[in-house]
């Protein structure tokens, strides 16, 4: 794989590079660090916690709990998406209408990104805490390219559907009653900020000759991954 698609690789957790100053927008490794300590944000601290993580979160992560709401919004006429929210208990109106306010930032893939953004960053800091080599990473990069290449259309879909996905995350403890305003007051939040703000000084010359369909070429599955059943 040559330097430019290694770039477009680490480009899809880019904003987990802006939310950590210090970290290498086009670092296979994320950072300078010796190691980097996910025990406490994440759990994992051992090559098959990672694993496991990836597994589950490119799968089944966040998004799924959005999945339906972007549909509906994508598929109904006016009258049946009315017909639709007033069918819908109160805090599944609110997703839905969240979903409907952000599909034009995002594109039906949604809130996808939140969770590939997030597991690129974590095979970035598994290359520095040598769980995993380059090879390997690049290979398990390139599953989650396949699928945000097929969901998304351009590197700004992508980046909102992150952004969105983590105004949604902060808010799922939220009750009923404060969900709606939670969401809304989201754009503000210091994190997000601090992305957008990151995105925007760095991703026009980050991107400049990282097209979104560039064609990727995804090698063979590693041997030492031959236990990681992933298409």
């Amino acid at each position: 794989m040559d330097e430019i698609q290694q770039r477009w690789l680490c480009a899809l957790s880019a904003p987990m590079a802006a939310l950590n100053p210090g970290a290498g927008y086009d670092d296979p490794a994320f950072c300078d660090d010796n190691y980097i300590d996910l025990k406490d944000s994440w759990g994992i601290d051992n090559r098959q916690q990672l694993f496991d993580m990836i597994e589950r979160m490119a799968g089944d992560g966040h998004a799924t709990h959005l999945e339906a709401a972007y549909r509906a919004w994508q598929r109904c006429l006016p009258g049946e998406w009315q017909a639709l929210l007033e069918r819908l208990e109160p805090r599944e109106r609110i997703l839905h209408e969240f979903a409907s306010r952000t599909f034009g930032s995002c594109g039906p893939g949604g809130i996808l990104s939140w969770d590939y953004g997030r597991m690129g960053f974590l095979l970035r800091c598994a290359v520095r805490n040598q769980w995993i080599d380059l090879v390997e990473s690049n290979w398990l990069h390139g599953r989650l390219a396949v699928r945000a290449q097929y969901h998304y259309g351009s590197w700004m879909a992508y980046f909102n559907g992150f952004l969105v996905g983590r105004s949604f995350w902060c808010c799922l403890s939220k009750s009923d009653d404060e969900l709606a305003f939670e969401l809304d007051r989201q754009g503000q939040s210091s994190h997000n900020l601090l992305i957008a703000r990151g995105l925007d000084r760095n991703i026009p010359q980050f991107l400049a000759d990282l097209p979104w369909q560039m064609a990727l070429d995804l090698s063979q599955r590693p041997e030492s991954l031959k236990e990681f059943d992933w298409s």
